[in-house]
């Protein structure tokens, strides 16, 4: 009796570690998948690439599914013990147009800081895991024309899905992207008087902006 629950305990601790195991997240190709990524588009803003060649380059980075989902609360910030999951209050059409939306606006946005920190050296830090399959690449970006200035440090989200890896969230300097989206559509949808036509405005209105090299 005894050899038999000895033998069970084992053949159980083999099941758990392979469950681990296989929810474990390969950080050195989450790094090695942001590194590549990341040169593709350092080469195309030297080459003085079109906006559409980065957007492309951007595209073949980021799950944008995954980043509004996350944004509406599926899952939580993990900074949100508790958060109202508003992605499945949403309905089919309004989750693809929200999605929409928050594909041009992380486009424009990084495409800008693309040509902002164009004179930035960018080094990488490390990656750990982030959750299951998820993990966290460490970057810092530093000034080459201010070498006083303190480096940036931006981290990415990486979700890792078979052999494909998608960014789902970048934290800049300990602020979270999906997380201030999220406190910002939750304060809307909240509001009396707003709700989900007025996030659809904002995110338009954010979106049609000018940019700084625009309005010049």
């Amino acid at each position: 009796m005894r050899i038999r629950q000895l033998f069970s305990s084992a053949l159980l601790a083999v099941a758990l570690s392979t469950l681990a195991a296989s929810a474990s997240a390969d950080v050195t190709g989450a790094q090695s998948f942001v590194e590549r990524e990341h040169g593709k588009m350092r080469k195309l803003v030297d080459q003085n690439a079109s906006d559409d060649q980065l957007r492309q380059s951007i595209d073949a980075m980021v799950d944008y599914d995954e980043l509004a989902r996350r944004t509406f609360g599926k899952p939580c910030p993990l900074t949100i013990s508790n958060c109202t999951n508003h992605w499945d209050e949403l309905s089919a059409d309004q989750q693809k147009e929200v999605t929409g939306l928050l594909r041009k606006l992380v486009e424009k946005n990084y495409i800008k800081n693309l040509n902002k920190t164009r004179n930035y050296e960018v080094t990488y830090r490390g990656a750990k895991e982030h959750g299951e399959n998820t993990s966290k690449v460490r970057t810092e970006a530093k000034n080459n024309l201010k070498p006083r200035d303190p480096p940036v440090q931006v981290d990415y989200i990486i979700l890792e899905s078979g052999s494909t890896y998608k960014v789902v969230d970048i934290v800049t300097e300990g602020s979270s992207m999906t997380k201030n989206y999220y406190d910002q559509f939750h304060r809307m949808l909240t509001t009396q008087g707003q709700g989900y036509p007025y996030v659809v405005k904002k995110l338009q209105d954010k979106i049609n902006a000018p940019t700084a090299k625009e309005s010049k």
